[in-house]
């Protein structure tokens, strides 16, 4: 009954921690969140006039979420940039 763990299938507390926060951050960034609200509303709009297929939605929407983490980590590296520099 009881199974042992293995740890190369078991992620580790620290992976998730950082899956967590990255979620968060993602998640709470209010440009995040304007941008997939814009696209929510696009995709009400259009599918008024011409329905689009699932997948077309699928890849924009992994086309946004995938700039916006690009934006999120561009930001990051600029601002310990700045604080590097300052110190």
């Amino acid at each position: 009954m009881n199974h042992p763990s293995n740890p190369e299938t078991n992620p580790s507390p620290s992976a998730l921690r950082r899956i967590w926060q990255g979620l968060k951050a993602y998640l709470t960034d209010w440009r995040n969140l304007l941008g997939h609200a814009l696209l929510g509303v696009v995709f009400v709009v259009v599918a008024v006039w011409a329905p689009i297929t699932l997948w077309l939605k699928l890849i924009i929407i992994a086309v946004l979420i995938t700039f916006n983490v690009l934006r999120m980590r561009i930001k990051n590296q600029k601002k310990s940039a700045k604080e590097g520099a300052a110190e």
